[in-house]
This record gives C-alpha cells, sequence and structure tokens, in this order.
C-alpha cells in the first residue's frame, strides 16, 4: 500500500502541463478549480471520482454509506485525493448498543479488527472504524455520540476522534433498559437494542435520520468535521516521520 506524505506533490492532472511563474499558476489553478465545480455541479457524484486515487488509500470497517461518504469527503479534502471505500465489519464482543466512551471505542476497534480477521484486506492496510455509543451526563440527560479510530499498522499509528454529541432524552434510554433482557451477555457494555430504533419510533423516522430529527444535523454532517479532525491529525503522524528522516 503507498501513502503519500502531507507534503508529496499532488499527482498530475489535466493541467500538469502548465509550468511558469506564479501569476500563469494561479491562472491555470482557478480555470482548473472553475472547471470541476462545473462538472461536480452538473453531476454530484464526479466529485468522489476526480478526487480518488494518489498515494492515500483507507478502508472504512463498514459497508454502510452513512458511515464511508463522511470518511471520504473528509480524508478527500484534506489530502487532496485518497482512495476510500467499505466493507462489513462487526463489533463481536460489545453490545448492539455500546454505553460509554470506553466501549464506544473498543466497538470500533473490533470492528477494524475483526475487517483485518477476515483476509478482505492486506496486513498492512489502513483502516479506520465508526461506532456510536451513548453517554450518561446525567440521570435526565444522555449524548449520542460516534467514536472514529483509525489504525495503520506499517507506522504503527493509532489515532481517534468523537463527534459532537445529539442530546437524548433519558426517557427514551429507559426504554433500551427495559428491551435488554437481564440475561443478555453483553449488557456489561450497553444495551441489547439501539438509539436509532427507539428513536425512530419516538420520532416517527427513519432510524438513520433521528439525529437530524432532533437537531437539524444528520449523522453524515456530524460526521464529516470529526472525519476531518481524524484526518488532519493522520496528516500530521506522517508529515512527522518524514521531517525525522
Amino acid at each position: 500500500m503507498k501513502v503519500a506524505t502531507a507534503g508529496s506533490p499532488p499527482s498530475p492532472g489535466v493541467f500538469s502541463w502548465v509550468k511558469g511563474g506564479n501569476f500563469l499558476s494561479k491562472v491555470v489553478e482557478k480555470t482548473k478549480t472553475m472547471s470541476e465545480n462545473v462538472i461536480t455541479t452538473l453531476d454530484p457524484q464526479m466529485k468522489e471520482f476526480m478526487k480518488s486515487g494518489g498515494d492515500i488509500e483507507v478502508v472504512v470497517a463498514s459497508d454502510k454509506e452513512g458511515k464511508v461518504a463522511p470518511v471520504r469527503e473528509a480524508f478527500q479534502e484534506v489530502f487532496g485525493q485518497a482512495t476510500v471505500y467499505g466493507l462489513a465489519s462487526r463489533a463481536a464482543s460489545i453490545a448492539e448498543q455500546p454505553v460509554g466512551f470506553a466501549s464506544g471505542r473498543q466497538a470500533a476497534l473490533e470492528r477494524v479488527s475483526s475487517l483485518r480477521k477476515s483476509g478482505n484486506v492486506e496486513a498492512q492496510t489502513v483502516i479506520v472504524g465508526v461506532e456510536s455509543f451513548l453517554y450518561e451526563v446525567t440521570e435526565d440527560l444522555w449524548l449520542d455520540l460516534s467514536c472514529l479510530l483509525l489504525t495503520d499498522p506499517a507506522r504503527k499509528i493509532s489515532l481517534q476522534a468523537f463527534t459532537q454529541p445529539t442530546p437524548v432524552d433519558a426517557r427514551v434510554v429507559a426504554k433500551l433498559k427495559d428491551g435488554t433482557p437481564p440475561d443478555y451477555p453483553k449488557q456489561w457494555s450497553g444495551f441489547a437494542v439501539t438509539i436509532g430504533s427507539a428513536m425512530a419510533e419516538e420520532l416517527g423516522v427513519v432510524h438513520t435520520t433521528w439525529q437530524k430529527a432532533v437537531t437539524g444535523l444528520s449523522r453524515e454532517e456530524l460526521l464529516v468535521p470529526a472525519a476531518r479532525a481524524l484526518a488532519g491529525l493522520y496528516r500530521r503522524e506522517l508529515q512527522a516521520r518524514v521531517d525525522t528522516v
């Protein structure tokens, strides 16, 4: 697997033939940007195509586009070009609805580990795990967050970031508790019922859109800033390794 350093030059493109001074370079860059904007406006899916490639390749431990797309957008923004796609994975030992930072992080880590053990990726692949979890602030207030965890075994890099929290009424969390059997083997780490299913029933919406119904921000919109922070941390780590050589 190839991974670019933060200071690596971008891959040659349509305007790579241009040489010369700063003025001409700025004119060309502006023209290139305008051309890309026109193309992506006419066909939004072209943005992913145009920004794929380069030396950064990241696999998201999920086949849900709601998780993959925010990571792809963030890494392509930070690195200029990046190939990001998802593969199905799951956390084996953590509850369906993790509770607490430790459980949320462990679930994300298990998704990464499970994908590595599946044989569907190479041993040195950079993988990002994404897992939502609940956190109890007070008896009356709970928060829903997501943990994003990146591992790069080739460089021994492990990073994590968290989304902005979404408030959850304790009354809804009580339904999760009631829906979890007393003998549920994973109850040490959370509930057997997810907050998405409970909120979908409460609000009368699809389980993937409940955050937007509550705050006006979709899960994808919450994941993008956290994924951007994760990509920024990763870029910094790569640059640090170049600077020490």
